[in-house]
């Protein structure tokens, strides 16, 4: 018996034993309701019978500014195509095609048909997508972390690096990233490695970073990473090869604290935004058989991520990461008189 059921039976024995006793007024006092509350009960189940004393549903009201359908069927296909992406997000994609849509519509509409949460969009895609396997990706949130609020003056003045466990694919074994992102401007890198061991972490600064630092003419004075083997020693006085090398570039190499990972949040957010940008999406429409062809397609999510994206942060407000990459000025300033 469901929960209505019993209401229903509850009001049916009140006016039950009104008829057998004949005195309404002691039947509401016994049963605790008002007059008014019996006789609606009984004009109900005098027109339609035991339904009557059933719960009616309240039907909805009918919004003057709702979305209509036909713009309503453009957010359905777009969250197919990017199901990560939330409900400014959209906006602003919507908007650069020629749609016009408050954060709040959307919003509205995502909640209405209980996509309002990034997990369901991704089940939504997944269900309307040619690809009929459900990777793990799909079976868990991502932790939410707070992005720390880490300093810096201009390009170059501080670059965060991190190792990222991407996954297991069939065939080529764990994936790892190696990324890292510009403190100043937002602007990503990323390189992908079966491994995550120091020669990875040199290689990435070596052929990703420096050149692009290079060609821009733009001095790179500092790296910060975490306490992970293939970024430091644990040994007091010991040599590491990943320090030796950005030491030879004449570049500062600063760790975080011990377990403290929202220390080195900036990219801890970047590779969040590449897991649900690019990794889950991808993952979902394509099949990898080699690391060259993965990593081909992440280095064009990441042209895209620094020359035409949009950064919704703080820092950029709006921004593409290369606008401020490129305009900011590095600071120079006289040394201290003795």
């Amino acid at each position: 018996m469901t929960k209505d059921e019993r209401i229903a039976n509850f009001k049916y024995s009140v006016l039950q034993h009104a008829r057998e006793n004949k005195n309404v007024t002691s039947t509401c006092k016994l049963f605790n309701i008002t007059r008014t509350t019996y006789y609606a009960w009984l004009r109900r189940f005098s027109q339609l019978g035991y339904l009557g004393l059933l719960d009616r549903q309240r039907s909805k009201p009918s919004m003057p500014n709702k979305i209509r359908p036909d713009i309503e069927l453009i957010i359905y296909n777009y969250i197919r195509d990017y199901p990560t992406h939330g409900p400014r997000r959209i906006s602003n994609e919507l908007k650069a095609q020629g749609i016009t849509i408050s954060e709040t519509g959307i919003y509205n509409v995502l909640r209405r048909c209980g996509l309002n949460h990034r997990l369901d969009r991704l089940f939504y895609a997944q269900e309307h997508s040619d690809n009929p396997i459900i990777t793990e990706r799909y079976l868990r949130e991502v932790e939410k972390k707070e992005e720390a609020h880490i300093k810096a003056y201009y390009p170059g003045y501080l670059l965060c690096q991190d190792t990222f466990y991407v996954g297991a694919i069939k065939g080529l074994g764990r994936i790892y990233q190696q990324a890292g992102i510009d403190a100043y401007s937002n602007f990503g890198f990323a390189k992908i490695y079966l491994n995550k061991k120091a020669d990875s972490a040199i290689d990435f600064v070596k052929s990703k970073v420096l050149p692009v630092y290079s060609i821009f003419g733009i001095p790179l004075d500092r790296i910060l990473t975490d306490n992970g083997k293939e970024y430091t020693t644990h040994w007091e006085n010991g040599n590491h090869d990943y320090e030796n090398f950005l030491a030879s570039c004449s570049i500062r190499h600063t760790r975080i604290k011990p377990r403290c990972p929202k220390s080195n949040g900036m990219v801890e957010r970047f590779n969040r935004t590449l897991l649900e940008e690019f990794y889950q999406i991808a993952m979902l429409k394509k099949v990898y058989t080699s690391l060259d062809e993965l990593q081909n397609d992440l280095d064009q999510f990441i042209f895209y991520y620094n020359f035409k994206r949009t950064n919704q942060g703080y820092r950029l407000k709006g921004k593409i990461p290369y606008q401020k990459f490129l305009s900011g000025m590095r600071k120079y300033s006289l040394p201290e008189p003795r």
